[in-house]
């Protein structure tokens, strides 16, 4: 009987452990826990020389789209033009952006799931991909480059194709 009494002992025991460690996992990150994890992958640097490339990127494919469509663009108007997209990339406040990242990844991380990331970013392998990340992504970006060029390109001529089309329709009288 005590044998039956140990056994069922046991198992209950177990059950509540199961219970507690599926309850655990769904226990949602803290701010604190996701900031942790942001600092780890170093999210604000990451999103900075994204940006930076990104821009970069945009400039290049943007002077490309308008020497083609506006021949008459001189490199003063180019240099305007990329002045003005630098002063409203510096008004861009990433800390902020991130703060309103950290409720989502609340939402859809737990703190189990942030800590097993900890625990990742944290090897050797992990450190590996933070490290070469950019690397990879700025290669993707110059990968991407022609594809978005054409898109772009594509995108401007049927934009000039409706305004030419709109120029050339009759005016229709109103009221009548």
């Amino acid at each position: 009987m005590k044998r039956v009494w140990g056994s069922l002992a046991l198992v209950l025991v177990l059950a509540c452990a199961g219970w507690a460690q599926a309850a655990a996992a769904d226990v949602p990150a803290d701010k604190e826990d996701v900031q942790k994890l942001f600092a780890t992958l170093h999210l604000s640097e990451m999103m900075q020389n994204v940006m930076t490339a990104s821009m970069q990127q945009q400039k290049q494919i943007t002077h490309e789209a308008l020497k083609k469509k506006m021949p008459s663009m001189t490199d003063e108007d180019f240099k305007r033009m990329d002045s003005f997209i630098d002063e409203f990339v510096k008004g861009i406040d990433l800390n902020g952006m991130l703060d309103d990242m950290i409720p989502v990844y609340q939402r859809h991380l737990s703190k189990q799931d942030v800590t097993a990331m900890l625990v990742f970013y944290n090897t050797p392998t992990g450190q590996k991909l933070l490290r070469e990340q950019p690397a990879m992504m700025a290669e993707g970006m110059q990968a991407m480059q022609p594809r978005m060029q054409k898109m772009i390109s594509d995108l401007m001529d049927k934009v000039e194709q409706m305004v030419s089309e709109e120029t050339k329709k009759p005016a229709t009288a109103t009221g009548k």
